[in-house]
């Protein structure tokens, strides 16, 4: 059997075809049926047809604003039933967006009943709620009546219905629309009804107006929702050649409530969801503590009076700062990408604005002069007939002879017409006409009525003799409109940013206060101040290392630290940076800040104070002396002291005017010595000998002193003693110094060593429990001395403890 690309039967039955033939023979008059009929507004009245077949059967329904309500469900069933052979959902939901006054900028619908809200809720089902024309929405059917439009029929051609309504306003762009057909789409954007009707007029008064003096008139789009537009080029654009961008962020304020300050979101971008933004806020706060952790509270105050919520912030925060970020990272600032197409001319269109308002202003006249047309054949039908009324009148005691000596009435037409010279129209308004018309008052009202009815029929020809007043009329009536139905510009528009949208990656949203803590468990806790100050710092049961704090550095959010390691290696970063937790926490081990440094411990933390010198002392006995500026360089991680092979730094500090630098080694030589016997090195440097050191001593303390203070001491067999620093003469740089402690077989070594100018707290680790100690408690003891026994049982170490 022959196949090829020519459709062959066989039995009359099968039918054979090419997938070419049958794709395109298909394909493409869905194509346009979806295009045409479903997914696209018409440019002459700015409907779907689902919403113009919604409309006119309310319009049948007599269903105007002046009417009760009535159930939605009849509604949905009239117009599926007569006009929409779709699903039911397609036309109620269709119905609910043209009642919901936050998608379209001026209802068509009244709806009664839940219709949905701006947070997402769905409408009731049809079954509940009830609706009615809009008022508005009469100035689209107006003049149907008149022959105004074309119809078709109905889909069992049973009715007619309309092919587009007169569309006495420029709904179009007033209220804007979306659709996706098959390999097309489109999105208009709503406008103010003042000022599109503003600018149809002037188009009609200045049909060569420019771009550039149309958008003085019609500035830009004006959303239900408000908020401001950030136009820039792109409006122009989209104007232009009907694509386009432009930016919508949501209309927020500060409000200041003392010392804290609250982001007020009453306004919000087009078709953002509210709750959705609001849970999006939410979720950001929990999940960049670092940057949004200064975000107290979010609830909404929404009601029937208008939106309002809240986003709280805390005293430390940047208001300006978290908006900015806000904006930059959730739907408070969207991209609203305009795409301009409408059927225009039976096909889908591209159109910009002054393409858009072309074809509605002569589409409008056209409406114009075929309701002119209308209501002059209505007129001159009328004069005919008042004039064949009149000729009766003058003549009645005629036509009553005739009328009475006539057997039917086909003989009084016949006798009426040829005696009188009458048609067939006034014949039958003769003898319909009643006894009353025949007084005096009644002809002079005829008379009266000619006058008038030709008066019209001669301004009806002008009309339709002159495109000039059919432009006339289109400019009066719908000025008509504008006075009746004003309402004030709710999106504000601006060619730029007020804001800076600037990358935010190093910028703080929050001036807020923290403590770094560095644990002798060797971890870095960064804790809010106020969590700080509320927290419990005392030690009881179940205490581990991590909750004994050796340093305590106050900071803020933008500041830059340096965390020195033991293996003289220092990691430079950001406040901002590091984790927040809580002073109970655990706290971050230096491989979680920085995965390079996963075999090293921290030694110190130190803010980046320009201009000062910085001390590095070593286990081994080395002092390093370098300027704070060749410690900060662009890497994030790096070297700042040269060790060898078994030393490690033990402390590091700023050095300090008018103090000395004092060395406490294991088995109890001290040596203090000036700062500026260190001479100031480069970063790479190793440093010079502090203290000459025996072969198996090595350093347990070393800082910088001043002229009072303590020196606290306890041994491996539990012997404390508190020295004053008055003891500790003044040597030369690497001597091997004074004895400060007497140990004998029972106390081998110092197991901890501390100097400070004020009395400090040590805690001693016993292994199931750790027990603070306050060292202004002890008896002061001379240099020699070997100590009292204060800590009986056996214990595992002892360390600084900061409060």
């Amino acid at each position: 059997m022959k196949q090829n690309n020519d459709t062959i039967r066989e039995n009359d039955e099968i039918v054979y075809k090419s997938l070419e033939d049958v794709l395109h023979d298909s394909m493409i008059p869905y194509t346009e049926h979806v295009v045409l009929d479903r997914a696209l507004p018409r440019v002459e009245d700015g409907l779907k047809p689902v919403q113009r077949r919604i409309l006119f059967s309310m319009n049948e329904l007599g269903l105007n604003p002046d009417k009760p309500f009535t159930k939605s469900a009849k509604i949905v069933g009239d117009c599926l039933g007569k006009y929409h052979p779709h699903g039911d959902s397609s036309v109620y939901d269709a119905m609910v967006r043209m009642a919901q006054d936050f998608i379209l900028r001026e209802p068509l619908v009244c709806g009664h009943g839940n219709f949905g809200s701006i947070d997402g809720d769905g409408a009731a089902a049809y079954r509940y709620t009830e609706a009615r024309m809009a008022p508005l929405a009469l100035e689209l059917l107006r003049d149907l009546d008149k022959n105004t439009v074309r119809w078709s029929l109905n889909f069992d051609d049973t009715l007619k219905e309309p092919d587009i309504l007169p569309g006495r306003f420029p709904n179009l762009l007033v209220n804007g629309a979306y659709g996706i057909a098959v390999g097309v789409a489109t999105n208009i954007p709503p406008h103010n009804l003042a000022e599109v009707i503003d600018g149809v007029v002037a188009y009609i008064d200045n049909p060569k107006i420019s771009l550039d003096e149309m958008m003085k008139i019609i500035k830009g789009p004006d959303f239900p929702t408000g908020g401001e537009i950030i136009a820039g080029d792109g409006l122009k654009s989209a104007y232009e050649t009907g694509k386009g961008k432009i930016t919508i962020r949501a209309k927020v304020s500060i409000e200041k409530n003392g010392d804290k300050s609250t982001l007020v979101i009453t306004e919000i971008p087009y078709q953002v969801n509210k709750a959705a933004l609001l849970q999006k806020i939410a979720e950001l706060k929990e999940t960049n503590k670092d940057k949004l952790s200064c975000i107290s509270e979010i609830s909404d105050e929404s009601d029937r009076n208008g939106m309002r919520a809240l986003i709280k912030l805390k005293k430390e925060a940047n208001p300006s700062k978290v908006l900015s970020y806000l904006f930059k990272s959730t739907n408070l600032e969207i991209q609203f990408g305009i795409n301009m197409v409408a059927i225009a001319g039976g096909k889908p269109k591209l159109l910009g604005l002054m393409d858009i308002i072309s074809y509605y202003v002569e589409y409008q006249r056209e409406v114009i002069a075929r309701r002119t047309k209308f209501e002059l054949d209505e007129a001159k039908a009328r004069a005919h007939i008042v004039e064949g009324l009149l000729i009766a009148i003058r003549n009645i005691d005629a036509v009553i002879k005739i009328i009475k000596t006539s057997q039917t009435v086909s003989e009084a037409k016949q006798r009426l017409k040829e005696k009188f010279g009458l048609s067939e129209k006034q014949t039958q308004a003769i003898l319909d006409m009643r006894l009353a018309r025949l007084v005096n008052l009644e002809k002079e009202k005829l008379e009266q009525e000619l006058r008038e009815l030709n008066d019209k029929i001669a301004e009806f020809e002008k009309i339709l003799a002159s495109k000039a007043r059919q432009f006339s009329v289109v400019k009066r009536e719908i000025l008509e409109i504008k006075k009746k139905f004003v309402s004030k510009r709710r999106s504000a528009i601006s060619k730029d940013a007020k804001i800076d949208l600037k990358e935010l990656k190093d910028e703080p949203i929050s001036v807020q206060k923290y403590m770094l803590v560095l644990s002798v468990g060797g971890t870095i806790k960064k804790v809010t101040a106020k969590n700080y100050s509320m927290s419990n710092k005392n030690l009881s049961d179940g205490s581990t290392l991590c909750d004994v704090h050796s340093t305590i550095l106050e900071c803020k959010t933008k500041d830059d630290i340096l965390i020195f390691t033991n293996k003289g290696n220092a990691i430079k970063i950001n406040v901002d940076a590091i984790k927040e937790c809580k002073l109970r926490d655990g706290g971050l081990s230096l491989n979680k800040i920085l995965p390079e440094a996963k075999d090293e411990a921290p030694v110190a933390i130190k803010l980046i104070e320009k201009g000062k010198n910085v001390l590095f002392f070593t286990k081994e006995g080395m002092a390093k002396r370098t300027k704070i500026d060749e410690l900060v360089i662009s890497k994030a991680y790096y070297q700042v002291v040269k060790l060898g092979e078994k030393d490690e730094v033990i402390s590091v500090v700023y050095e300090e005017k008018d103090k000395k630098v004092l060395m406490l080694s294991k088995l109890g030589m001290s040596l203090k010595f000036a700062i500026d016997e260190i001479p100031v090195q480069g970063r790479i440097s190793g440093g010079v000998k502090g203290i000459n050191l025996d072969e198996k001593d090595e350093v347990t303390f070393a800082g910088i002193v001043g002229e009072t203070g303590y020196v606290v001491v306890v041994t491996n067999a539990g012997l404390v003693k508190k020295v004053n620093l008055k003891e500790f003469a003044i040597s030369p740089r690497y001597r091997k110094g004074l004895k400060y402690i007497g140990l004998d077989s029972k106390s081998k070594f110092v197991v901890f060593a501390y100097a400070d100018e004020d009395d400090i707290s040590i805690a001693v680790d016993f292994g199931l429990k750790i027990l603070t100690m306050d060292t202004k408690k002890l008896k002061e003891r001379d240099r020699l001395a070997s100590g009292d026994e204060v800590i009986k049982r056996k214990f595992l170490g002892v360390y600084l403890s900061k409060i």
